[in-house]
């Protein structure tokens, strides 16, 4: 018996296809940064504030720059508006495409005002057998550049795609299906979000290996925080807030937190460990489970190694993220650049 495989030729053929320059249909705008902050709840006045912007070294105000791309009216299809075309790979299958992880690296500031292009190749398609079933995975590299043909950030992405086979659908029916956890917020209660405290600012020479980061505590998470999310970076995927939709056809439990919403809430907390002087260089993520609506995640960071570059420190961390299940549901590492005292980082970082 042939052994089935989720890489048709179609599939394969992408490796090495590098899309088109595509352009975001508006500029970065103070409205779209505001919407972004409010739906992660990282209120920092880098962000908001431009008076406070205009007497930091940047000079004006900043998009948070783990989004600085949004969609635009995309198709609403079988996966929901939103979804990028990569992600619906030709599998004879209809599966769901997961963010698997990222790895960016921030070489300039995105500002309100820049208007971003992005480019990227698909790198590898290879397939493994998980524990639910086949899973394909598919690498891509990502280049976005400013309105000037600058290089902002450079990212590598793993998206996979779970087996799910197309007999299977229409299966299942609201009477068998189970019932779920309802997220909170409950009748009378109210799910307070955290406030925006500017700390003093960390110094390369008060940081040792061994040091742990401030943990950075998100939720309960509620529907209402992915609703946000998605209206905020513009990707609506279904199994994100139709609950329907996520049980009886992707076989889930419930609607399941955006990866990229868990890689805001990790990078919130490198943010906050860098200062307002600080700089995120580097940060690379690998999503190991899924967490839910009802969920409260918690991220947390060590320091592992510090390398003094003469007139600043670079300090490694590596970071994960966890809920109140005691699961591990992403891991990772960063590199942030750390200002000495008396002294500032460059705005500009080599590629």
């Amino acid at each position: 018996m042939a052994r089935r495989s989720m890489l048709t030729p179609e599939v394969k053929a992408l490796v090495g296809t590098v899309s088109d320059l595509e352009a975001n249909l508006f500029p970065i705008s103070r409205e779209m940064v505001y919407d972004l902050a409010d739906a992660i709840e990282f209120p920092h006045p880098m962000f908001l504030d431009e008076a406070y912007a205009g007497r930091s070294r940047f000079g004006r105000l900043i998009c948070p720059p783990l989004a600085t791309w949004k969609e635009w009216k995309q198709p609403i299809n079988y996966f929901g508006a939103g979804q990028e075309g990569i992600l619906e790979i030709p599998t004879s299958i209809k599966s769901y495409g997961f963010n698997g992880g990222a790895e960016w690296n921030f070489v300039r500031p995105a500002y309100v005002g820049d208007t971003m292009t992005r480019q990227y190749r698909v790198t590898d398609v290879y397939e493994k057998e998980g524990r639910s079933g086949l899973l394909a995975f598919v690498h891509r590299e990502e280049t976005q550049t400013n309105q000037k043909g600058q290089v902002v950030v450079k990212i590598k992405r793993v998206n996979i795609f779970r087996e799910l086979r197309e007999e299977a659908e229409g299966t299942v029916n609201e009477a068998t299906m189970k019932l779920t956890l309802v997220s909170p917020p409950s009748r009378n209660e109210v799910v307070v979000g955290p406030r925006w405290k500017v700390g003093p600012q960390r110094w390369f020479e008060e940081v040792s290996v061994g040091q742990d980061v401030t943990p950075l505590v998100k939720g309960p998470v509620t529907t209402t925080h992915l609703v946000r999310w998605a209206a905020a970076n513009g990707n609506y995927a279904r199994i994100h807030w139709d609950l329907a939709f996520t049980m009886l056809l992707q076989k889930l439990p419930n609607v399941v937190v955006n990866g990229t919403l868990k890689n805001q809430y990790i990078g919130e907390m490198l943010m906050r460990f860098a200062g307002d002087e600080g700089w995120l260089k580097r940060y690379y993520i690998e999503h190991r489970g899924m967490d839910y609506a009802g969920d409260s995640l918690t991220a947390h960071g060590k320091v592992t190694a510090t390398r003094d570059m003469r007139h600043y420190g670079l300090v490694e961390l590596e970071v994960g993220l966890r809920n109140q299940r005691g699961q591990q549901s992403a891991t990772g590492s960063a590199t942030v650049a750390l200002p000495k005292r008396d002294k500032r980082l460059p705005l500009e970082w080599e590629e």
